[in-house]
């Protein structure tokens, strides 16, 4: 079995405007904006990374299993309340749920993709991200 080595995986990102961001990651741009702005904004990104991650996790553990999928649709809902980063004190910042609706089309029965999805869920750094407390520091820098 490889042996992996920690990677550093680094987006910058720069103010467009108040609410839009430009953020570069490798060779790409992601845009980001507020709720109902002209952009997803950066929760509509975490619901959007999870199903991204499901996808590809979701096909690796497949060909790990022996099966192919034919079709797969992920739909991922969030449950948020604006209040406290609107500023008031209650609750927390973030979402308080999030649901996955897995819909897999794959020549298996149903008991193998309850054990695939087990798997995937296992696997996807983005649903352990967002299941597990995961430090997180901010630095400031005066430029």
């Amino acid at each position: 079995m490889a042996k992996y080595k920690d990677l550093e995986i680094k987006v910058v990102g720069k103010a467009l405007s108040p609410t839009k961001t430009s953020i570069k990651a490798g060779d790409y741009e992601i845009i980001m904006d507020k709720l109902g702005g002209e952009a997803p904004s950066p929760i509509e990104y975490v619901l959007a990374a999870l199903v991204g991650c499901i996808n590809i996790v979701g096909h690796m553990v497949a060909k790990d299993m022996g099966f192919e999928i034919k079709n797969l649709e992920i739909e991922v809902t969030g449950i948020f309340n604006p209040a406290k980063f609107m500023g008031q004190d209650e609750g927390r910042a973030g979402f308080k749920t999030v649901k996955a609706v897995v819909r897999v089309d794959a020549d298996v029965d149903e008991e193998t993709l309850r054990e695939w999805l087990k798997r995937v869920e296992e696997r996807c750094p983005v649903s352990d991200n967002l299941a597990n407390p995961t430090p997180t520091e901010l630095i400031l820098e005066k430029v």
